[in-house]
């Protein structure tokens, strides 16, 4: 065969060939053959010999599909089962997968109407530090946040909610901030946000509010209203009485 020759892929047959169903699934998928590569730690060019047919001498091996199988989460029965052996067939896997396994998801109008500098605003866990919080936090396209303390995180997008998880630069302590999707479009949303006070080191509930400009505190602490209707701190009563029900169950 020529090397100059270049397969075309054409999926409108039955997809009876392991190369032909990973083609078919590369391009399903929409994986960049370089971000592939880089996955199983060969060249691009090797991960093009193996989608294609034609290249005999460059044989997809069981253990090139178990690790292309786990990189991006792809049924291994589509190449296992000879059954599967159409594009439709190859399709309804991979949607119960997907519907099975993931719970966020890339929502572009999501993502896009996040990215960029917001102001946080909420009640301090001491009182006596300030009467609000201001904390710029940004956005950015591949999903990941960083305030202006350093603190980084991800951000997570499901179907109705979006979840920001960050860890904490000094402490390492995980932070979690809830919001609804519905909600981001007016440009100023509330929040709820768990999280462990930097000073006593106590788990700490709060209700924020979100705005693309910078707000004044006055009129955040007139729309949060009483910090007792906003912030919930851990009682550690709760913790000994925990304690003692546990002891009295051994």
């Amino acid at each position: 065969m020529s090397t100059h020759y270049k397969w075309k892929e054409d999926f409108k047959g039955k997809l009876n060939d392991n190369k032909v169903k990973l083609a078919y699934i590369q391009k399903k998928l929409n994986l960049a053959t370089k971000d592939m590569a880089k996955k199983l730690e060969v060249s691009s060019a090797f991960i093009s010999k193996l989608k294609n047919p034609f290249d005999t001498a460059t044989r997809l091996r069981s253990l090139h599909i178990y690790a292309i199988c786990s990189a991006y989460n792809i049924p291994l029965e589509v190449f296992t089962n000879k059954e599967i052996d159409t594009a439709n067939k190859i399709n309804e896997l991979l949607n119960q997968q997907h519907k099975k396994d993931t719970i966020f998801h890339h929502n572009k109008e999501i993502l896009d109407k996040l990215v960029g500098k917001w102001y946080m605003y909420s009640y301090p866990s001491s009182l006596r530090l300030a009467d609000i919080w201001e904390i710029e936090t940004t956005f950015y396209d591949d999903y990941h946040v960083i305030d202006e303390h350093k603190n980084q995180g991800t951000l997570n997008i499901g179907q109705n909610q979006t979840v920001i998880l960050k860890e904490s630069y000094g402490s390492k302590n995980i932070t979690s901030i809830t919001f609804d999707n519905s909600r981001i479009f007016y440009n100023v949303f509330i929040f709820s946000r768990v999280s462990k006070s930097n000073s006593m080191n106590k788990e700490l509930f709060n209700f924020g509010l979100c705005s693309r400009k910078k707000l004044d505190k006055a009129l955040v602490k007139e729309i949060l209203g009483d910090v007792s209707n906003v912030q919930l701190q851990m009682n550690y009563d709760i913790l000994e009485r925990v304690s003692l029900a546990i002891n009295m169950d051994e």
